[in-house]
């Protein structure tokens, strides 16, 4: 099962306040990293997406099992 995770970009630096910076939506098959997508956006833009990919992403399975 695919899911989609905000992560923060590897640039940002580690005593930043929380929220800041830039950030990234991962895609994980299972445990397994498949790949990243939207990188260097805000925290709520990244948040958003990801509810929206998992959204799809949950869709999409359900139909597959059915």
């Amino acid at each position: 099962m695919f899911r989609a995770e905000v992560q923060p970009m590897s640039t940002n630096p580690p005593d930043r306040v929380p929220y800041t910076g830039l950030w990234k939506v991962c895609i994980f098959e299972d445990e397994r990293f498949v790949r990243s997508d939207k990188e260097f956006i805000s925290y709520f833009e990244a948040k958003r997406f990801a509810e929206q990919l998992n959204a799809t992403l949950n869709i999409k399975s359900n139909a597959a099992r059915k």
